[in-house]
């Protein structure tokens, strides 16, 4: 998996596609709640669910299913104004949807593992991409403060970093020059 960083670093570059104006702040905390959310199945191995169970590490969490109900979730609770307006509704749970699934599009994109389980409840069936420049994150935090911890964030960066950048400043256009034009 990338580290919680690399997957914070991408929903932070979405922020600019949020489809409301105001609330930048509340904005940021969600959608990097929404990133890093799907690896707290982690703590399932302090618990005895082995890796492979649909409850382990890159199951349930990571699927399609689990973003969809967050995407829900976190807008009605956080958003309790857009109700009425169905289709502002549906636009906020896709932005949140699409935060949530990040996390597991970069994890299918490492080096270690045993996939993703995107389709998790409906299938078992785990998938990588076949580009997998991700180094495998390790899941303690005392091991960033390694050469190979330091190896993983500049890979990251490298990779994570460059794609958030121009989905940033695709979201700065967009924002800037196209939502403004609808409005």
């Amino acid at each position: 998996m990338p580290s919680a960083f690399g997957h914070a670093l991408f929903a932070l570059s979405l922020t600019p596609f949020r489809p409301y104006k105001a609330k930048l702040l509340p904005t940021i905390l969600l959608s990097v709640s929404c990133a890093i959310i799907p690896d707290l199945d982690v703590l399932g191995f302090e618990y005895g669910i082995p890796y492979d169970s649909i409850f382990g590490h890159r199951g349930l969490s990571h699927s399609i299913v689990f973003a969809f109900i967050l995407s829900i979730i976190i807008t009605t609770l956080f958003f309790k104004e857009f109700r009425k307006d169905k289709i502002k509704f549906l636009n906020i749970c896709w932005y949140y949807f699409l935060c949530t699934i990040s996390h597991g599009l970069f994890d299918a994109m490492t080096t270690g593992g045993l996939g993703v389980g995107f389709f998790t409840p409906f299938l078992a069936d785990r998938y990588f991409f076949s580009i997998r420049p991700i180094p495998v994150s390790p899941l303690n935090l005392q091991a960033f403060f390694t050469e190979y911890g330091w190896y993983i964030l500049k890979a990251e960066f490298q990779f994570i970093g460059l794609i958030s950048f121009f989905v940033l400043i695709g979201g700065y256009f967009w924002r800037k020059y196209i939502l403004q034009q609808s409005s």
